[in-house]
């Protein structure tokens, strides 16, 4: 009966992507799926929610046990994680959504391009469409996919780091094979990869947003957390993104039981790119004039808030789901909601972007790009990476 109670409630709330609305232009929709989960875990959820949310319970205590046991079988060596003949270095995190995974990885990237080191990225490639089973997303001299044969964050990946090979592909061990033996890589670096125990890693760097590291603290499907709490001590640093003086470590320290080094980092605005021209300038652009702003990313909010932060007028804005393939209509809306409010430019984010190619729009379009920088521990991570890859560079 509470199984048959919840699918009604699911059943409910249904998802209407037909058009936008709002005072200001924000999005409107009828509760989708993603925004009933968030009230259902929600500490101040409704009380007719109650038998949803036991039943869901329910069901995280089981996923967390297989989660540990699957942990338990690798780390006895009983299921085996494959070696590639390189170094590797896995970032990712225990929570749904996002935590600053693609700007970590675009950092490592280039700290290690640098320091002359040959590196290669590794993604699953969420959303992307292609059949095959190793994708060159970049050979490390073009951009050769689309966002829809690759998915958005790889595409973004690959034209931020132009000479850094950028591969996506269900199979990692595949994908780094065909790296190394195509590439010559001599540095891999898993992005999503902290659950991917089927692949030996050198390097297990923890991503936890700075205010809010665990979610409700309760395992998926009743929380945030994909495994339980105990899967940090896998850790051999924690990352803690989107840093600001005002946040504190709550939490963390109470479950870094290895105590390893703790990197604080935070996002700054690079740049932002002109998307007709290509023409990368200073973000003083856009400040101090309308703009319509829009994205679908995981935190929406961070990136509108990054923009008022920066002295940048928001008059319009709309979110949409993480991933969200925009279609013609929902951008004509976009523009003309701006244009209703006196918007003088469109604002998107990076990964927002790479989707637009090809989109006519009556108003000058911005793709913000934002980069991680290391706020407090610049000396732990150096030194960390220093204990990888102890050779130097062979670039």
């Amino acid at each position: 009966m509470i199984i048959l109670y919840a699918n009604f409630i699911i059943n409910d709330y249904k998802p209407d992507t037909d058009h936008l609305h709002g005072e200001k232009g924000e999005r409107k929709n009828s509760m989708s799926l993603e925004s009933f989960f968030h009230e259902v875990i929600s500490p101040k959820r409704a009380l007719h929610l109650m038998p949803v949310y036991g039943v869901l319970r329910l069901v995280s205590i089981f996923y967390a046990l297989g989660q540990r046991m699957r942990a338990r079988l690798y780390s006895r060596k009983i299921f085996r994680s494959r070696r590639l003949n390189c170094r590797v270095i896995s970032i990712g995190n225990l929570t749904l959504g996002g935590t600053g995974k693609t700007p970590t990885v675009i950092m490592v990237a280039e700290t290690l391009r640098r320091k002359g080191f040959k590196p290669a990225v590794l993604s699953r490639g969420y959303g992307g469409r292609s059949p095959e089973s190793v994708n060159v997303v970049n050979d490390g001299r073009q951009t050769l996919l689309s966002p829809e044969a690759a998915g958005d964050e790889p595409v973004m990946m690959a034209r931020r780091l132009k000479d850094v090979p950028v591969l996506t592909g269900r199979n990692r061990y595949e994908t780094g094979k065909y790296a190394i033996k195509h590439f010559g890589v001599d540095v891999l670096i898993l992005d999503d990869g902290y659950q991917h125990l089927a692949l030996h890693r050198d390097l297990n760097i923890l991503l936890c947003d700075a205010s809010y590291p665990f979610g409700n603290g309760v395992v998926f499907p009743a929380g945030e957390l994909r495994e339980p709490l105990t899967a940090m001590s896998r850790a051999d640093a924690i990352c803690l993104t989107r840093w600001h003086k005002n946040n504190t470590q709550d939490g963390i320290d109470g479950v870094n039981c290895k105590r390893v080094p703790v990197i604080k980092t935070g996002m700054r605005v690079q740049s932002v790119i002109e998307l007709d021209s290509g023409k990368e300038t200073g973000i003083e652009i856009l400040q101090n004039i309308p703009v319509a702003a829009f994205c679908g990313i995981a935190r929406p909010l961070d990136f509108f808030e990054t923009l008022k932060q920066t002295s940048v007028q928001i008059v319009n804005q709309n979110s949409f789901p993480d991933h969200h393939p925009y279609s013609p209509a929902e951008l004509k809306a976009i523009e003309d909601q701006g244009k209703q409010v006196g918007a003088k430019a469109i604002v998107t984010t990076e990964k927002d972007a790479v989707k637009l190619k090809d989109r006519a729009f009556g108003l000058p379009v911005y793709a913000v790009r934002v980069d991680q920088e290391i706020l407090e521990g610049q000396e732990e991570w150096d030194r960390l990476l220093q204990l990888l890859l102890p050779a130097g560079g062979t670039g």
